[in-house]
């Protein structure tokens, strides 16, 4: 039972969590911020707020037990990572596939016409892009569950250290 519930609470939370960063890639996709500072303050808008709800939904199941080691708690916050990353990168593939593939075509055409001016452009290369512009929702699947699940091990480890809650004196007699 506790095993379940582990696991629909850590999916629940990983739905909440990847809405943050969902909502953050369509704000910028929609509004284009412009400028450095416009775009930094979102980053770190977005950055604090997936740390935080990290560290609040690895609190609140550490709330549950009397104790819970490091272990336990990285456990918890790394299953809420990974069901995080699945939908951040399912997103992601949408993004690029169905959502606003003109973008991904204006930015390849963008290449394109760089590498043409600076004569880098040759037969074999634009037949490179080709394959790549083909395959970018996959790429794209691929390389941000990467990023997401390296990204969410790192925070889990790190919040992890702020979640437990150990009993130094638990072992005595026990030896």
């Amino acid at each position: 039972m506790e095993q379940e519930n582990k696991w629909s609470s850590a999916a629940m939370d990983g739905l909440y969590l990847s809405l943050v960063t969902i909502i953050y890639t369509l704000v910028s996709s929609v509004f284009e911020p412009e400028g450095f500072l416009m775009t930094s303050l979102l980053w770190i808008a977005k950055f604090g707020g997936c740390i935080y709800l990290l560290w609040f939904f690895m609190k609140r199941w550490s709330q549950k037990f009397e104790t819970i080691t490091y272990g336990q708690s990285f456990n918890y916050g790394f299953i809420v990572c990974l069901f995080s990353s699945i939908l951040c990168a399912c997103f992601s593939y949408a993004l690029v596939e169905w959502i606003f593939p003109e973008k991904m075509n204006e930015a390849f055409t963008i290449a394109q016409q760089a590498m043409a001016e600076q004569g880098t452009l040759d037969s074999n290369t634009e037949k490179a892009m080709g394959m790549v512009m083909g395959n970018m929702g996959r790429i794209a699947l691929f390389f941000n569950l990467f990023y997401y699940m390296v990204f969410g091990a790192v925070a889990a480890s790190i919040t992890a250290n702020f979640t437990k809650k150990e009993n130094p004196f638990g072992n005595i007699g026990n030896e």
